[in-house]
């Protein structure tokens, strides 16, 4: 047997693995949607049931839990890839990575006509767009000079009252400095935080908002844009870029799966 036709057997004992869904029939087609997860890696075909069908391909959790870590990383960035190739083309509403059912059946049953009303919700909120991700961070320097101008009294420790040593009053004013510097950092986070948002807000259908990743980040967002108004988005991206380039940097990603705005629980 070549290698192509063992690709599309299914192995021993296989099950089914999820990866998204989407509305029947599938915007550019069902056919040719490619190869999903698995070591050779199956063909990904649809399961239909009324108007939803749902992305799977066979699997063995068996040979899935046998390849490691390397092979976990190998599978979720096909799983990955799998969905961006999908939501380039159609609305799908992405599922997290390591989904298994037992079989087709189940997937119709315990999924997709139990849940048809609320899948056909999410699939309406997500129509027609895609996920951008966007992060602002402060440039070190640059935002200190801001605070230490705007806070002229920050730019020295006080001084040391009678009540400590030289040495533990010169380490608790360096403390109190330090925390000053914060507070104030923290006060423009929030300032320009807001200031980003509604620049970039009316570009978007929905926004997710998660924790900074570090302390100076500014906004850890998510947008849900429609792929006819990527354009219009980018061109806020760039006016963004252009007012406040000299004191953040900007990490924007996209267009992706929506997977922060798929908040179905499996």
């Amino acid at each position: 047997m070549n290698r192509r036709a063992a690709s599309e057997a299914a192995p021993a004992n296989a099950e089914i693995y999820l990866y998204g869904i989407v509305r029947w029939p599938p915007s550019g087609g069902a056919k040719s949607l490619g190869a999903g997860v698995g070591d050779p890696p199956r063909p990904v075909r649809v399961v239909r049931a009324g108007e939803l069908a749902a992305l799977v391909s066979d699997v063995s959790p068996a040979d899935m839990e046998a390849q490691g870590l390397r092979g976990m990383r190998r599978d979720m960035k096909a799983h990955s890839l799998l969905l961006s190739a999908v939501a380039a083309r159609t609305t799908v509403l992405p599922v997290r990575f390591g989904v298994v059912l037992p079989d087709e059946r189940s997937m119709v049953e315990r999924i997709l006509l139990p849940r048809r009303l609320e899948l056909l919700d999410y699939l309406g909120h997500l129509e027609g767009a895609n996920e951008v991700t966007f992060r602002a961070t402060y440039v070190e320097e640059q935002i200190l000079r801001e605070v230490l101008r705007a806070h002229p009294e920050l730019a020295s420790p006080p001084r040391p009252t009678r009540r400590h040593t030289a040495m533990s009053a010169s380490a608790a004013s360096r403390i109190e400095l330090g925390r000053q510097v914060a507070m104030a950092i923290q006060e423009e986070k929030e300032h320009d935080a807001q200031e980003l948002l509604e620049l970039l807000k009316p570009g978007a259908k929905d926004v997710r908002l998660g924790k900074p990743l570090a302390d100076l980040m500014v906004l850890n967002a998510s947008f849900l844009v429609e792929r006819a108004k990527l354009p219009a988005f980018d061109r806020l991206l760039e006016r963004v870029n252009a007012s406040k380039g000299s004191r953040m940097t900007f990490d924007c990603v996209g267009p992706l799966p929506p997977f922060s705005f798929a908040d179905l629980r499996l």
